[in-house]
């Protein structure tokens, strides 16, 4: 149920279109503003590429109830009665909404030299509900302890199936997940604040005209909050570490109406070390401990493509294509079995498509023609396949000004 935003791209530079390579002239500046608002997120893409509803699934059978009971079930029941035992089956219903504001600055040190950076502010908002999809067993079970050989384990067996036994719903799924496990309550959750921020210096090594080549290195300060290991229904807004990126941006300009631009990044995540629950099983989500785990998040490569149409001097249609790829994460801490269930199945990979329309005032003004350079964009993003990601779409409205 944990939502990563840190694939809700915020990237305001001005690399973003046909002349990617170009910088701002010296002593110019640019100011962007993005808003992003996202659709209701309510499922994945799995690590098989399937979709896949975001909402987590658990089980409370016999072994867990008996280790919540501190060993009350297993002793009174037989072995086959134990390994059969259904208290039920629960969801965690989760949805979720984000709404982003970006904002990003520019200068031109020299007229290849530009200093860039970059911050988002997060308004975010989940909502959780536990659900119960299957009942118990009880009665099944009672009827099949009164084939018991032994009439002094069969009576034992049948009064607790029968007469003993809780039926756990949703307010005592409930209860145990703050009394027993120590978590705070499921429910809907409201979080704001800041991301982190990214600062470089962008670097325009070859300008013929027609096509060029940008080299963007740059470091992610580690300003956002942070994921909160006692609460299941949170977001971290940033990784909590410094990461490092160096990025290639280039294009080709075939005439005045059709060009084509893209990037490549790479991002190094630097270690870190986080306090987090100590998980006990693969599948199950909930863990009574918590410790220092030394966490290495995997390194990414993102890739963009777009191919700007130029319908007029104030007006462009610009399609992209992007892909973002994470590589595993790694864990070191004394909880061996811990470090594997939490870096098991922890790559990510994304497709998205994106459609923009702008509206540019900057060759008007280039022209003499309008006493401003500004850039006002709208796009339209949709995340069409990956992995252990979200599935989303998202509307953004992009405001740009040089001066």
């Amino acid at each position: 149920m944990k939502l990563s935003l840190s694939l809700i791209l915020l990237t305001l530079s001005t690399t973003s279109f046909a002349q990617a390579w170009k910088t701002l002239p010296k002593g110019v500046r640019i100011l962007g503003y993005r808003n992003v608002t996202t659709s209701t997120i309510k499922s994945n893409f799995d690590r098989f590429g399937s979709e896949a509803s975001m909402s987590p699934e658990f089980k409370i059978d016999g072994e867990l109830l008996n280790k919540i009971t501190d060993g009350g079930v297993k002793g009174n029941l037989s072995d086959q009665l134990y390994r059969d035992l259904m208290v039920g089956e629960y969801k965690v219903d989760a949805s979720a909404s984000a709404n982003v504001h970006g904002l990003g600055f520019g200068y031109g040190l020299t007229d290849s030299v530009m200093l860039y950076a970059e911050i988002a502010f997060y308004n975010f908002n989940s909502r959780s509900r536990i659900v119960r999809t299957k009942g118990n067993n009880y009665e099944t079970l009672a009827r099949s302890a009164l084939n018991s050989s032994d009439p002094a384990r069969q009576q034992l067996e049948y009064q607790l199936l029968q007469q003993n036994m809780v039926d756990v719903n949703e307010r005592n799924i409930q209860h145990a997940i703050t009394d027993y496990f120590g978590y705070k309550p499921v429910g809907d959750w409201q979080g704001q604040g800041y991301g982190d921020m990214e600062t470089g210096v962008m670097i325009k090594t070859i300008d013929k005209g027609t096509w060029g080549l940008l080299l963007y290195p740059g470091v992610i300060l580690p300003t956002g909050r942070q994921d909160d290991p006692d609460m299941l229904q949170d977001t971290a807004f940033g990784d909590g570490q410094y990461d490092f990126f160096g990025e290639v941006a280039t294009g080709y300009v075939f005439n005045d109406r059709l060009s084509i631009g893209s990037t490549l990044r790479y991002t190094y995540q630097a270690p870190s070390t986080k306090s987090l629950r100590i998980p006990e099983e693969q599948n199950f989500p909930l863990s009574q401990r918590s410790g220092d785990f030394d966490v290495k998040y995997g390194d990414k490569i993102s890739f963009m493509i777009n191919a700007p149409y130029t319908i007029s001097d104030w007006f462009s249609i610009i399609p992209f294509y992007r892909f973002m790829y994470q590589n595993s994460a790694t864990y070191d801490s004394p909880y061996t079995e811990a470090n594997g269930f939490l870096e098991y199945n922890s790559d990510k990979m994304e497709h998205s498509v994106q459609l923009t329309t702008s509206l540019s005032s900057i060759q008007p003004f280039l022209k003499k023609k309008f006493p401003l350079p500004a850039q006002i964009n709208m796009n339209l993003v949709q995340v069409v396949g990956g992995r252990n990601v979200p599935k989303m779409g998202r509307f953004e409205l992009e405001l740009r000004m040089v001066f």
